[in-house]
Order: C-alpha cells, then structure tokens, then sequence
C-alpha cells in the first residue's frame, strides 16, 4: 500500500509544557537550563529535523558545552533520556513525562522503616569543621584537607553530590582521585558552589590545560572572594583574568598570547601574591625599561620583591619609591659632604692641630719644628 501524505495549513503555534515542570522542577533551576529544556520541548513537538548540539547553542547563543551541561542536569532530573554513541557523544534525546518522574521520585523518598540504617559509605570526603580558606591568611599556601566520618556519610547520600562527581569523571575522563574527591566536597560543601557552578569552574579549568588540585583550588577560592555564584558570574570573571593576560602580553610588546609558562607566572602573581593588575603591568614597564626585552623571570624578581614587602597596589608602589628617593638623596648627600672635607696630612703642621694640646706642649711642637733651641 501507498504512503499517504498528510497535510493542513495549520501549525500549532504553541508548545505544552506539563505544569508538574513548573512547579516542581523549573523553579529551582538555573536560567540558562530552563531556556534549553523549554527550546528542546518546542523542537520536538514542532517536529524539526537537523537539530544538534551545535544548533541549540547558536539559537541560544551559548557554547556547546552549556548545553550539553543542561542536558546533563535534566537526565539527572530524570526527565530527559539520552543516548550516546560509543564515543560517549549524544546520539538521542527522549523527553520524559514529569508526572512519572515526580511519583517515581515521590515514592522513593518515602522512608522504609523496616530497613536498617546504612552503613557509613567508603567515600573520601573533606573535614568542615576547618573555615574556607582566604589568600590572605596564606596567600602561597594551600591548606591541606581533613576528613571525617560525620561528612562521608552525610555527602554520600547526597544524590546531587554523588552527580557531581559522576559529571567530574566525564570531564576527566576517568575516576576522580582521593584529593580530587576532597576538593569536590570543599567546594559544594564548604563554599557552598551550585553544582552549575562547579562544573562550569572544571570546564573553565582543562580548557586551560590545568587539571591539579591546587589550581582549581586557587580558581575556586579566587571566585569565591569575588562572591561568585553563577557560571555567568564565573565567564565574566574568567573574562577579565584573560584581558590580564592580555595586558601583560600587549605590555611586553609580545604581539601573541601568553604560553603556559608564562601564564604560571601570571597565576603566582595573581592567585598566590594577591597583585593588583595595575602593580604587575608596573613591574613589566620597570623590565623593559631595564633590561629592554620580556623577562618574566626578571619581573618576578621585581614582584617577589614587592609581595615581601608587603606591597600590594601601585599606590603602595609609589610610597615605596618616596621612601627610596630620600633615603637615596641623602645617602648621595652624605657621600658629597665626606668627598669635600680636607684630607688630613700627616706631616704637616696642621695635622697635629687636630691633637688636643696644652699651649706648652704647642709652643715646644712649634720650636721644634722651628729648629729653635
């Protein structure tokens, strides 16, 4: 039998959305997760074709990878299915039925009286009984992470933790380590980060090739003193640390981006050291003035110099170089006034002025030096 064609010069101009959605699973979402879950949902009762990945960040004007972390969310929701290719790439995305999931999730929330307490998980997770941290107690320094059992079970039952750290392997592309686990648990339970945002923060990290513990760490604790909550937040901040090192490589007239190695050093100064912009880009002047060519080592000499002296903003600079001035001008002052006196002449008369003598003894130098007798 023939296929038969279907057609109307009507199209619905509407998309349904289940209020079980609204109440229980919009609200507490982030923004940008509403605005992918609400396009996907028009996409698919609409029927397009072609849709992709690369599609649903141009119509939105977010990258990729927000979607894709949207998605993710929404499949942890459980109200999204995806499937992927062996590649781990998404091949398929099914909608499903908030009603169903919210009685699913209803149901398994119900307590089980019947059942023993669980055991304390395994998991290695972080002390919080240490306050977070602050580059201003320590600025060089990362301080080490304790555990105790009260958190591992308490984070360990904690469905969107577990979530994170499930979400961190991917981006890793393996399993997270014990440091790795503690500095997760820090970041959710200590600083209170939204796992959007730690996601964002891991992404933010390996796209700048930096995977360790400790430069996340410094990320994470830098964003937090800028009282950051939010991705956007983070992409703004990210933004203005990138215009730095744009202005570091514009200062030494580099005419590129910085290499690794050089935005290490820019990470010390910034992270570690606490310098303003302004100071550093002071420092990069004094070198090419110096020396005539980019030195980052030689400007790190200028700047460690600086932090040891607790000199921190260009104002603290400009004290420091009055307090140089005068002390200089009057060292070169000290230096003039010795050059100008008399030298002493050990055989002349004058010499022996010098000495404190009675008016006998001089008129008895005086005859002698007279061949009087």
């Amino acid at each position: 039998m023939d296929n038969i064609l279907l057609c109307t010069n009507y199209l619905p101009t509407f998309t349904s959305i289940h209020n079980t959605f609204i109440e229980k699973y919009m609200l507490g979402a982030n923004g940008s997760y509403v605005k992918v879950y609400l396009y996907l949902a028009k996409c698919i009762q609409a029927g397009e074709e072609n849709l992709s990945i690369s599609s649903l960040a141009d119509k939105m004007e977010n990258t990729e990878k927000d979607v894709i972390r949207a998605l993710h969310y929404w499949e942890k929701k459980g109200l999204l299915h995806i499937s992927r290719k062996e590649d781990k790439t998404i091949q398929g995305i099914d909608m499903l039925n908030p009603d169903e999931m919210a009685e699913k999730k209803a149901e398994e929330e119900k307590p089980d009286i019947a059942m023993p307490a669980a055991k304390p998980s395994a998991s290695v997770l972080v002390d919080i009984s240490a306050p977070p941290l602050r580059k201003a107690a320590a600025p060089h320094k990362q301080q080490p992470f304790r555990v105790n059992a009260e958190q591992t079970r308490r984070l360990a039952k904690d469905s969107d933790f577990c979530w994170i750290c499930q979400m961190v392997e991917s981006y890793l592309e393996r399993p997270v380590k014990p440091a790795e686990m503690q500095l997760l648990s820090y970041l959710y339970d200590n600083l209170h980060f939204s796992s959007d945002l730690i996601l964002y923060l891991y992404e933010y990290c390996i796209s700048l090739g930096k995977t360790s513990t400790s430069y996340i760490q410094s990320v994470a604790v830098a964003w937090d003193e800028k009282k950051v909550t939010t991705p956007e937040e983070a992409a703004n901040a990210s933004s203005s640390y990138n215009a730095c090192y744009n202005a570091i490589s514009k200062a030494f007239a580099l005419g590129r981006g910085l290499a690794a190695v050089e935005r290490s050093f820019v990470d010390r100064w910034k992270n570690e050291w606490n310098m303003d912009l302004s100071v550093i880009l002071e420092a990069c002047n004094r070198t090419m003035l110096k020396i005539q060519k980019a030195d980052f080592k030689y400007t790190e000499g200028i700047l460690d110099n600086w932090h040891k002296a607790n000199i921190h903003t260009l104002q603290d600079v400009e004290k420091a170089d009055e307090v140089y001035a005068k002390n200089k001008a009057a060292h070169q002052q000290n230096k003039k006034q010795g050059s100008t006196a008399q030298p002493r002449n050990k055989g002349t008369y004058s010499s022996y002025m010098q000495h404190d003598l009675s008016p006998t003894d001089m008129d008895l130098l005086e005859k002698q030096l007279l061949n009087i007798k």
